[in-house]
């Protein structure tokens, strides 16, 4: 048995291009979670993973995934999560037949807007917001994760320039709002953005901007703002919500809280339930320290029984809260236009075979979006971590 700290490592969940995820068990508990494994490959990894950790410190909501606890090898950081066990937005989508019910598509994007606006609340921007990286609970809780790219602005007007994200955002094409292909951009409003066609793909299982074969030419009918038409089964609110947030202008598309208040979610959720979600606020956390870091832990030799040598300590495990359940079920598509300021290309556009790439599109320089369902790696050595107050 494979041990680091307090935890049993058991199987790989996912991996990405600086990470893998596995599945441990919490020894003292019983407790299975999962742990995100970056490697110390250089500096700017570690940087990048300690921000990552203090963001995560930062975000204590229902429809975020929790840090547990954190442990630092001399080779490795181990990052504990809350387990999140029923898949990634894209699986969901990409194992159906046909769109998801606009009832189930408004229960997800509620829990959408929550978490966004609790990162945003906090200063945090994602940066990578796309089905891959919202998770689902068997309970129908979403979550958002993966916040390998995202960056803390205390700023609301923060500005990231086009050569930071160059170097440091990944992000993926489809997703990817007009204005970050220019000079700077806001990330907040660019955010916005990527839930606009993280809506459209929920809605039709197509790209908002067609077909991602051609990086350029998406590219193109990005800046353009040239949406595909949308299927004549789409409700008019639906497409009036996705053209409201794939507004080509960044400061025409909407606030948070005037998302939530869309009538589209007015169509399908219960007025009590979205008086709720626009009241609730979100704390705003200051002063989270990114290197707060003690103690050390040795990582066990593989054994038969576990060690005596683990500190006795209490491990956090966070519950997410209720939500609107959703059922795969059916709804046909036909082919119409989207309502908004956008320009629409040609119906007749070719659809793509809805499959992994559409959730995941092309990438952007470098490709450094790890996905949650990406975790641990092996190394000799660990160093103990201490657990994180989330």
């Amino acid at each position: 048995m494979r041990r680091v700290g307090d935890y049993e490592i058991l199987d790989v969940v996912g991996e990405g291009a600086y990470s893998k995820v596995k599945r441990v068990r919490h020894i003292p508990t019983g407790c299975v979670l999962v742990a995100k494994i970056v490697p110390k490959t250089n500096q700017q990894v570690e940087n990048d993973v300690r921000l990552e950790i203090s963001i995560l410190r930062r975000l204590n909501h229902k429809n975020i995934v929790q840090l547990i606890e954190i442990l630092e090898s001399t080779n490795n950081y181990y990052i504990i999560l809350e387990p999140v066990m029923g898949g990634d937005l894209c699986d969901v989508v990409v194992g159906m037949d046909r769109p998801l019910p606009e009832q189930d598509v408004a229960a997800l994007l509620i829990q959408l807007v929550a978490g966004v606006r609790a990162c945003h609340r906090n200063g945090v921007a994602h940066r990578d917001l796309k089905p891959e990286n919202l998770l689902l609970g068997t309970d129908g809780v979403l979550k958002i994760s993966d916040f390998g790219l995202s960056r803390l602005h205390r700023e609301s007007n923060f500005q990231a320039s086009t050569n930071e994200y160059a170097h440091t955002l990944t992000g993926t094409l489809a997703y990817v709002a007009p204005e970050v292909f220019g000079g700077s951009y806001d990330a907040f409003r660019a955010d916005i953005w990527s839930m606009g066609c993280i809506a459209y793909v929920l809605l039709t299982q197509n790209f908002p901007f067609g077909s991602t074969n051609d990086p350029h030419a998406l590219e193109a009918r990005i800046r353009n703002g040239e949406i595909s038409s949308m299927p004549s089964s789409v409700s008019a609110e639906a497409k009036s919500l996705c053209g409201w947030l794939l507004s080509l202008q960044p400061e025409d598309r909407p606030t948070l809280d005037a998302v939530a208040q869309h009538e589209f979610f007015k169509r399908y959720l219960p007025a009590e339930y979205l008086r709720i979600a626009a009241s609730r606020k979100a704390p705003i956390v200051h002063g989270a320290n990114m290197n707060e870091f003690s103690s050390q832990v040795q990582e066990e030799t593989p054994s038969c029984s576990p060690s005596t040598s683990s500190n006795n300590r209490e491990t956090q495990h966070t519950r997410g809260g209720s939500a609107a359940r959703t059922s795969p079920s059916s709804t046909s598509a036909a082919g119409a236009a989207a309502s908004g300021s956008n320009r629409s290309s040609d119906a007749g556009r070719e659809r793509e075979d809805f499959d992994s790439r559409l959730c995941r599109g092309s990438d952007v320089v470098g490709t450094r979006g790890d996905a949650y369902s990406s975790g641990v790696a092996s190394g000799p050595e660990v160093h103990r971590i201490r657990p994180c107050g989330v």
